[in-house]
């Protein structure tokens, strides 16, 4: 039996991050059979990352059936996964025109499968499509998955709804997904009881962006409007750990939680409760919200800045998990969503720039992906600035 999915630090992680600058390495020497042209895309790639996360060098990774990822979004390394999103994104480099011609790929995807969900969340983006029975049957589902593999797609999270409402449909998608992507999971927690987290593994999820927006247990479900909430996310983190899968805490930091005091109380119940992840999201005035004032000041946006720096770097956090804020990312080097590196696809099969931009661009089953992808690019996000 593999050993459970474990954090990495100190001399450990330098060892990985050597092994994997070296790997980066080998993989352009095999693109540019030139070793001045493969030292020149590694330094490319490791600046952009300095940029993207304000970070000298990735101090952290989890370890997880041999390979080791530092983010739940992108592919665990060394992987032929994450080979091909390296390539794709040294096509990105201004002396490079693509792949083969065509645009550089996504990173990830994230994909509504059902329009049921038991909770009534205050933050809900998709609430519109919130229905009591499915759009879309099992079968135009997969239809909608081998759009996704003909893009090249390496890494996909399912999403909803609730996906575990939709559990033996989530299972099969699964177990085609799982042989060609990175596949993850993003859920409320409801009713991932230690059996289904253990069939979830098998079918061959990776890990579990499971919901959870405060540290105290009545703030939580209140915000959830559900008052099992917290004690389901606390099982589900327990049931996935236990399982062999990966652990991410999935928090909507809005203006009422963002302190110092309760993003660090966040990160210590995660630490406490054994988790790889912390994913932190910036409310946006979609959904539920629409129409409310909800979106964070500088004030708070540098707060929870200093708290991602903080716990990814200072060695005395050494012990935490990774945590990944995308609104950081997003200010200091654009969006990266609306078909750059990433987009949302809903229930539906409508095709929206992300979960909090929408606005469909085209049905997956009534258009071409690709024409429609080029569309959303074309769009760009609705909040911040273009990535190029």
């Amino acid at each position: 039996m593999n050993k459970l999915p474990a954090l990495i630090w100190g001399k450990r992680a330098a060892w990985i991050r050597r092994k994997l600058h070296f790997n980066i390495v080998k993989i352009m020497l095999r693109e540019h059979r030139s070793p001045l042209k493969a030292l020149k895309a590694l330094k490319h790639l490791m600046a952009f990352r300095r940029k993207q996360q304000g970070l000298e060098r990735i101090f952290k990774f989890v370890k997880s059936d041999g390979r080791y990822f530092w983010s739940s979004e992108v592919p665990g390394f060394p992987s032929p996964r994450l080979a091909h999103v390296l390539k794709s994104e040294l096509a990105r480099h201004p002396n490079n025109t693509g792949t083969n011609g065509r645009p550089p790929a996504m990173i990830t995807l994230i994909w509504g499968i059902t329009n049921r969900c038991p909770l009534s969340c205050s933050h809900c983006y998709d609430w519109e499509n919130i229905e009591a029975t499915d759009k879309l049957s099992l079968g135009q589902l997969f239809e909608v998955l081998r759009c996704f593999e003909g893009e090249g797609l390496k890494h996909l999270q399912f999403s909803g709804g609730e996906p575990l409402a939709r559990f033996s449909d989530l299972t099969a998608l699964l177990r085609e997904a799982s042989k060609r992507m990175d596949c993850w999971l993003l859920t409320s927690g409801f009713g991932l009881s230690a059996e289904k987290a253990h069939t979830l593994k098998q079918a061959g999820l990776l890990g579990a962006n499971i919901s959870l927006d405060h540290w105290d247990e009545e703030k939580h479900n209140a915000f959830r409007n559900n008052n099992q909430s917290f004690e389901w996310v606390k099982k589900a983190a327990r049931n996935c750990k236990e399982a062999g899968l990966m652990v991410s805490l999935s928090l909507c930091a809005t203006r009422a939680f963002v302190s110092k005091e309760n993003l660090f109380a966040y990160a210590s119940l995660a630490k406490e409760w054994g988790v790889h992840f912390i994913r932190i999201l910036e409310p946006r005035a979609v959904g539920s919200f629409a129409g409310q004032e909800v979106h964070l000041n500088g004030e708070s946006i540098s707060v929870i800045a200093a708290f991602f720096h903080q716990i990814n770097s200072d060695p005395a956090y050494k012990q935490f998990p990774i945590v990944n804020y995308f609104g950081y990312h997003q200010r200091e080097i654009g969006c990266m969503g609306a078909g750059n590196r990433y987009l949302y696809v809903d229930a539906n099969g409508e095709v929206h720039a992300c979960p909090f931009c929408r606005g469909s661009k085209g049905n997956v089953l009534k258009a071409s992906f690709t024409e429609t992808v080029k569309a959303i690019r074309e769009t760009g996000c609705h909040f911040f600035k273009n990535q190029e």
